[in-house]
């Protein structure tokens, strides 16, 4: 996108070139076989990531220094009416670039944005969780236990991103308790969705980088409770005799 393409920062105006960059990048073969990494109907332009996250570096170097996280909050919005992946997602991106200047009363309408299916897919999930929640929670971890409710809420879309926002926590190895505590409340009792299974396995894989034997007495003492999902994706670091073996023992007869 030119410089010369983008004259007012209104938010609406942004959004116009925006979608029409996107309109002019679509590729309609790679739009169809993005299909197939999602178990519901999406629509999607069918662009590369590596070149949605360059368009929305450009439009933040050009509207950062005049935006405050507002107007920012009101892209996403906006964006969020449109039906492709790649729109919707794009607004969650350049929010991302804002998220120092957001405040924990923020998250209650993030969460209204998860109960009312305006994120309905993993990918817009972890978007939000990845880019705009986690960091705030590095910055601010006494915010962690905020999380809580939303991974114990009835809500798939919610619990999903409450264990999501925990990833980067869980790298930089921050409440390690609280984190393994919440992986396993989202999994260990009644039947759970996909969705959440997934990202409970991946949060215990990501909390284990740092104390694997950790991990490994965790999966001894819970596994038994957990869908096979979770133990299958929280032991894809450990070595192959020691994952065979973890996965035999944590079987339910």
């Amino acid at each position: 996108m030119g410089s010369g393409e983008i004259r007012l920062l209104k938010t609406s105006t942004i959004k116009k070139a925006l979608v029409s960059r996107l309109k002019k990048m679509a590729d309609a073969g790679l739009a169809r076989s993005s299909q197939r990494f999602f178990p519901e109907k999406i629509v999607c332009y069918g662009i590369r990531a590596k070149d949605l996250r360059q368009l929305c570096r450009d439009i933040y170097q050009q509207v950062g220094t005049n935006w405050t996280v507002e107007e920012a909050l009101e892209l996403a919005e906006s964006l969020l009416q449109e039906e492709e992946l790649e729109s919707r997602s794009s607004g969650l991106i350049i929010l991302g670039y804002f998220q120092d200047q957001l405040q924990a009363w923020h998250l209650k309408k993030f969460a209204s944005w998860l109960k009312t299916g305006r994120l309905d897919n993993w990918a817009l999930i972890d978007t939000l969780s990845l880019e705009v929640l986690s960091p705030f929670l590095l910055e601010h971890p006494a915010h962690l236990n905020k999380m809580a409710a939303w991974i114990e809420d009835k809500n798939v879309y919610l619990k999903r991103a409450g264990l999501v926002a925990l990833i980067k926590p869980a790298r930089k190895n921050l409440r390690p308790d609280f984190i393994f505590r919440m992986a396993n409340r989202a999994v260990s009792s009644g039947a759970v969705e996909g969705l959440v299974a997934k990202a409970a396995g991946w949060l215990l894989r990501e909390a284990g980088r740092s104390d694997q034997e950790r991990l490994e007495d965790f999966l001894k003492r819970y596994g038994k409770k957990w869908p096979r999902l979770t133990v299958r994706y929280a032991l894809e670091k450990f070595p192959a005799a020691k994952r065979k073996y973890l996965l035999r023992i944590t079987k339910t007869n």
